[in-house]
C-alpha cells in the first residue's frame, strides 16, 4: 500500500482525536472557565479525565486489537471522538463537561496503536518510521486548526466543538474507505503476535521512566499555558489568539522525527527534544514578553511532536515482535504522567502561581535526560 495514502487517512484522524478531542481543551479553557465558572483545580481534574481515559483506551486497544482488528478500532476511535465533542458542545456544568472530555479522551487511546499495526502490515520496512511519525504529526495539524477556528469563532466554544464533531464524522468516512482490512485472520497467530518477552520489558525501563517524566512535564503546558497568557496584561490579544496556531504549525517539524533519527541517531534526537520541551516551559515561567512567548510556543510545538515521534521509534524498536505494543506502551505511560501532571499542575498553580509552576515542571522534564535508548535501538 502506498504509505502516502495511509498518511492521508491517518494524519487527519490523529488531528481529530488528539488535536480536537484532547488538546483543544487547553485552548478553550479560558472561555470554559468564564462560562461554566470553573476554578484551576477543577480544570486540572477535568483535564486529567482525558488522560485517564486515554490510558484505559490504549490498554483496551492493545488487548483487543488482535480480536476486533486495527481497522475497527480506528473507526471506533472516530465515533468516540465525535460523541465526546458533541457532549462538550452542550455542557452546562463541570460534570457534563467532564463526561464529554472523558469520552473524547477515549478516542486518542484507541487511535494510536492501530495505525502502527496497519503500517507494519501494509507499508514496506524502510518507510515505516517516517509513516508512523508523519501520522503522529496529525496532533500538530489538529492543534493549528483548533487555533484558527477559535480565532474566527471568538469565544463561541460550543459552535467550535460542533464543527469539530462534523469534521470528525467526515474524516471517519475517509478512514472507512481507505483503511484496509487485516490480511491475517488466524486467531492463533493473532494471539501469539501480542506476546512480548520479559527481556524486552526489562530492557525498556529507560523508555518507561522517560515517558512518565515527559508526560508529567508536558501536561501543564497543554492545559494551562494559554490560560496564563490571558492573565498577563503585556501580552497582545493577537498573540494570545495565534499562540495555539504557532504551536500547531511548529509541530509539523516533528514529523521529521523519523528522518532525523535515522540520520543523527535516536539518542541525539531524544536529547534535543527533551531539552527543547523543558526550555519551552522554562521560558513561560521566567519571561512574560512577546518574544519569549513566541519562542516558547515554537519550541513546545516542535519538540512535543518530535519527542513523541522519537518515543514511537524507540518503543517499536524495543518491542520488535509487537509494533502496536511498542507504540502503545510509551504513549500509555506518557498519558499516565499527564494524568498526574494535570492534577498536580492545577493544585500547584493555585499555591505558587502559573509562572512558578511552569519552572517546576520544566525542571521535572529535564530529569528525562538521564534516560537514553540502548545502542542498537
Amino acid at each position: 500500500m502506498d504509505p502516502k495514502k495511509l498518511i492521508m487517512a491517518g494524519l487527519p484522524m490523529i488531528a481529530v482525536t488528539y488535536g480536537f478531542a484532547r488538546f483543544s481543551y487547553g485552548l478553550v479553557l479560558p472561555y470554559l472557565r468564564e462560562s461554566l465558572d470553573i476554578n484551576p483545580s477543577v480544570a486540572g481534574i477535568i483535564s486529567s479525565l482525558s488522560y485517564l481515559a486515554y490510558c484505559i483506551a490504549i490498554i483496551l486497544a492493545m488487548l483487543y486489537m488482535k480480536k476486533v482488528g486495527s481497522r475497527m478500532l480506528i473507526l471506533i476511535a472516530g465515533i468516540t471522538a465525535a460523541m465526546g465533542m458533541s457532549i462538550i458542545s452542550i455542557a452546562g456544568g463541570a460534570i457534563t463537561l467532564g463526561i464529554g472530555i472523558w469520552i473524547a479522551g477515549l478516542s486518542t487511546g484507541l487511535s494510536s496503536p492501530p495505525y502502527a499495526e496497519v503500517i507494519k502490515e501494509w507499508v514496506d520496512q524502510d518507510q515505516r518510521s517516517q509513516a508512523n511519525t508523519w501520522i503522529n504529526a496529525g496532533t500538530s495539524l489538529g492543534t493549528a486548526l483548533t487555533g484558527v477556528m477559535v480565532i474566527f469563532l471568538a469565544d463561541n466554544w460550543r459552535l467550535t466543538y460542533l464543527l469539530f464533531t462534523l469534521l470528525a464524522i467526515i474524516i471517519w468516512i475517509v478512514n472507512y474507505k481507505i483503511i484496509p482490512k487485516t490480511k491475517d485472520t488466524n486467531k492463533i497467530r493473532q494471539t501469539q503476535a501480542f506476546h512480548v518477552t520479559k527481556r524486552e520489558l526489562v530492557a525498556a525501563y529507560p523508555l518507561i521512566l522517560s515517558s512518565l517524566v515527559l508526560g508529567i512535564s508536558s501536561a501543564a503546558y497543554w492545559t494551562f499555558s494559554r490560560d496564563l497568557l490571558f492573565q498577563i496584561e503585556t501580552i497582545p490579544e493577537a498573540l494570545i489568539q495565534l499562540f495555539w496556531i504557532i504551536i500547531g504549525l511548529a509541530g509539523v517539524l516533528g514529523g521529521f522525527a523519523g528522518y532525523f533519527s535515522s540520520r543523527i541517531g535516536l539518542l541525539p534526537s531524544y536529547r534535543i527534544s527533551v531539552l527543547l520541551l523543558g526550555a519551552s516551559s522554562l521560558l513561560l515561567g521566567l519571561f512574560t514578553n512577546v518574544l519569549s512567548v513566541v519562542i516558547s510556543a515554537i519550541a513546545f510545538g516542535s519538540s512535543y511532536i518530535f519527542m513523541t515521534g522519537v518515543l514511537i521509534i524507540w518503543g517499536i524498536n524495543s518491542f520488535k515482535t509487537n509494533s502496536s505494543f511498542g507504540l502503545g506502551l510509551p504513549f500509555l505511560l506518557l498519558a499516565l504522567g499527564q494524568v498526574f501532571g494535570s492534577l498536580i499542575g492545577g493544585v500547584v498553580s493555585e499555591g505558587i502561581g502559573y509562572e512558578n509552576m511552569f519552572i517546576v515542571f520544566a525542571m521535572t522534564g529535564f530529569i528525562a535526560l538521564i534516560f537514553k535508548p540502548e545502542k542498537g535501538v
